[in-house]
């Protein structure tokens, strides 16, 4: 009796498999090669999508669409919108005037017809201003934003001069607004047989 049992469980079970899998289009999921040293991601294909207007970390940025999955690998708005949330304090905290772009970099990246990630720079001095307030609340700089993962030399986002500056160093009351680029590599504009 129990051979017989354990053996309609099994069948039952790689039948719910193979469904499982036929509902499953492969062209959904595929290999998405990333910069990051973690390697390349695999999950769903990147699409366009609006950034709604609940997505309040990201909403008014600067551009009205983002790469989804993110570059944080949330394959889903609503995981997007969850996560993201609970960085809106630290934007209105206002420790970096690059904040709320780095981080949207990661949560709701430009679209484009290729991931465009923050500058470890920018990284480096949204961190160096904001740790000493997350701290304050308990909170350590998070492993998933460490600097060293994101591009020194190739097409990244990042701060002009005058957003780094302090109000102090240029004799103004009100820090300056930032201008946020994107910075091209030498070896990025060289084309391939030049």
């Amino acid at each position: 009796m129990r051979s017989v049992s354990a053996l309609l469980w099994r069948m039952i079970r790689m039948v719910v498999t193979v469904a499982l899998l036929s509902a499953c289009r492969a062209s959904e999921y595929e290999y998405w090669p990333g910069p990051y040293s973690a390697g390349p991601i695999y999950g769903k294909s990147p699409q366009c999508v609006g950034i709604p207007e609940d997505l309040r970390l990201c909403h008014g940025v600067g551009y009205s669409d983002m790469l989804l999955p993110n570059l944080l690998e949330h394959e889903t708005m609503e995981e997007v919108k969850q996560q993201a949330s609970s960085w809106v304090p630290l934007v209105h905290k206002k420790c970096h005037p690059g904040t709320q772009v780095f981080l949207c970099s990661l949560f709701a990246p430009v679209c484009l017809d290729r991931p465009i990630y923050p500058c470890r720079k920018l990284c480096e001095a949204v961190r160096d201003g904001c740790t000493p307030i997350m701290e304050a609340f308990g909170y350590p700089w998070p492993e998933m934003l460490t600097c060293t993962k994101f591009p020194e030399h190739d097409v990244c986002i990042s701060l002009t001069n005058n957003a780094t500056d302090s109000p102090e160093s240029t004799g103004n009351k009100t820090p300056p607004t930032p201008t946020y680029t994107f910075t091209l590599s030498p070896t990025f504009l060289i084309k391939p047989g030049a």
